[in-house]
């Protein structure tokens, strides 16, 4: 039974694709960018978590505008869903590489989607990628960023890179923790769900098969990064309480910063 509702999900995550790519070319290149995020993506964004099987628990709120200027959220990184789980929530932008402007069936879609590209492989756009991210969040838009720089698989939060909060110190951005955690009914956390060490098909597969799925939002307390003297102590501040918060419902204790 798990396996033919896992075959259907997977039917309808591709129908989903398959609306996005058609609305990202028909859609998308005429109407603002704010209604198309609004309209178009956020719900296309809770229709695929409903896909999946999953249910959202959202606690804590920094307004009811989905689009929040001038924010850097920063998340904990586990699935290949993060980025989904936080649109359905608030517009946010990401980073991404510069290759996959070359997927033609998909470029649109992640064009769509606020993408600031960096070209990982030039070593002076790496060192000019932060005004970048602080030019799209001065421009009235959020960016979401992973400072573990990397996924986890579920049972902890791995240290966080300093360097990564040097956009939000230049934007003087709003910067919000958020955390992520994907959870069993029985309240254990559900590592099928990482693609860390495994590939990004098998993580899919396993969150299919998946029952009772629930993913947890929780956004804490915005602060100010102006309000912090350097980009180390705002991405300690930054660790301590999104860690706090993930391993609260659990008997596993943080690793230190």
């Amino acid at each position: 039974m798990r396996k033919i509702i896992s075959w259907f999900r997977f039917a309808v995550c591709i129908l989903l694709m398959v609306y996005l790519v058609t609305a990202s070319y028909l859609c998308y290149p005429f109407i603002p960018m704010a209604w198309w995020r609004k309209y178009f993506h956020k719900p296309w964004t809770r229709a695929l978590i409903w896909a999946v099987g999953a249910k959202l628990e959202i606690t804590g709120s920094i307004g009811d505008d989905y689009i929040q200027p001038n924010t850097m959220f920063v998340q904990n990184h586990i699935s290949w869903l993060d980025t989904t789980v936080m649109s359905s929530v608030y517009c946010t932008n990401y980073v991404g590489k510069i290759e996959m402007l070359r997927w033609r069936l998909l470029r649109n879609i992640i064009k769509s989607g606020g993408t600031v590209f960096i070209d990982r492989k030039n070593k002076r756009e790496l060192v000019l990628a932060n005004k970048r991210i602080a030019k799209v969040m001065q421009d009235g838009w959020a960016m979401g960023l992973f400072p573990e720089g990397t996924t986890s698989i579920g049972t902890t939060v791995a240290p966080f890179h300093a360097s990564i909060f040097e956009s939000a110190m230049i934007a003087k951005s709003r910067v919000v923790p958020v955390v992520i955690r994907y959870r069993h009914p029985n309240g254990l956390p559900s590592t099928e769900v990482t693609f860390a060490k495994k590939g990004w098909m098998e993580s899919v597969w396993s969150t299919l098969r998946l029952k009772g799925l629930i993913i947890k939002i929780d956004i804490l307390d915005s602060v100010n990064a102006a309000d912090f003297a350097s980009r180390e102590e705002l991405s300690k501040y930054m660790y301590e309480k999104i860690s706090q918060c993930y391993h609260s419902d659990l008997n596993t204790q943080p690793n230190p910063y």
